[in-house]
């Protein structure tokens, strides 16, 4: 059984389709076999957002998602970032053997320089977090997006300098693992969804908004009644992920008949993935009349989260010779 890792970071832009096809639910396939942990990455989110009412707000929203959409028949442990005491200590170690040169790197701070130069200690420090995150919890794999993966190459850097510096191996180097064929999903206007491009679709949008963003879908001017290669169109690439076998077959033998436009195949796809998100809406308008369930859960992981930090800290300690 191995460990894995991942968290989500408090946007308040809500979690979309994609975020649950190569974040979360690739996650879910680990966590069935694995030792599964997802965090709040909270503490991160105050590089940006500056509100106490506004993040909190948005770590409610976020924590609603999570829970709606895993459900309960999972075995992981979900946790908050902020409650983990001994996390901070343990960065600031990993602070003194991270080399300047390697924060310069790090496309969270390049990305933020570029679009402002006054920018706060928090963003250019942020990967020495992150990799406290990670290395803290001797995790064995971490699921990401290719974008993503300079943080777990930066947390094996930072956890080499560390068994170096000390002559040990005490930092368990953690192994990448990324998807893809959901990388390759086109979406709305063809290009990877993304919320800067503004064609995403939220989990939790409202039936309608959901059928207006899948009726503006680009696709080829094939005409109405001539045959379409479902293969080489990105409405048919996202019902293979949401329709079920024969489902598929099905359409796909209407793609290759006569007078079936591609305005049948956005109404099809609403259909399936509405039915496909109902059963997560209905839980979250649950959960969020009884957010005391939530509370409760996140009270018994976080002690769990923290009983392994405050070993990996009493450890650490005595080789750093404090």
């Amino acid at each position: 059984m191995k460990k894995v890792l991942t968290w989500m970071k408090i946007t308040g832009q809500g979690m979309h389709i994609w975020n649950y096809l190569w974040w979360l639910k690739n996650f879910l396939d680990y966590a069935k076999w694995n030792d599964a942990y997802l965090f709040l990455a909270d503490l991160h989110s105050l590089t940006t957002i500056h509100d106490p009412e506004i993040l909190k707000i948005n770590k409610k929203e976020m924590l609603l998602d999570y829970f709606s959409l895993i459900g309960e028949d999972f075995h992981l442990t979900i946790y908050e970032q902020s409650k983990i005491k001994k996390i901070a200590d343990i960065n600031w170690i990993l602070n003194s053997v991270t080399p300047y040169s390697l924060m310069l790197r790090a496309h969270s701070f390049k990305d933020s320089k570029n679009k402002n130069s006054d920018i706060n200690m928090a963003v250019f420090n942020y990967p020495i977090l992150m990799a406290a995150d990670i290395i803290s919890y001797d995790t064995d794999v971490v699921p990401v997006w290719k974008d993503q993966t300079q943080h777990i190459e930066f947390a094996r850097d930072i956890a080499q300098n560390f068994n170096k510096i000390y002559k040990t191996d005490f930092f368990k180097l953690p192994k990448i693992h990324t998807d893809d064929e959901v990388m390759l999903i086109p979406w709305l206007d063809g290009r990877k969804m993304s919320k800067s491009y503004g064609n995403d679709i939220k989990v939790f949008e409202t039936d309608s908004d959901l059928k207006k963003k899948i009726m503006s879908i680009e696709t080829d001017n094939t005409p109405l009644e001539a045959p379409k290669d479902p293969e080489k169109c990105n409405i048919f690439e996202l019902i293979k992920f949401f329709a079920s076998e024969n489902k598929q077959n099905e359409i796909k033998q209407k793609y290759l008949a006569w007078n079936y436009g591609y305005w049948h195949a956005k109404l099809e796809l609403f259909d399936i993935l509405k039915d496909f998100l109902k059963p997560f809406k209905k839980r979250r308008d649950f959960l969020k009349q009884n957010f005391d369930i939530i509370e409760k859960k996140l009270e018994e992981w976080n002690r769990i989260a923290n009983d392994i930090v405050d070993r990996k800290y009493t450890e650490i300690m005595k080789i750093v010779g404090l």
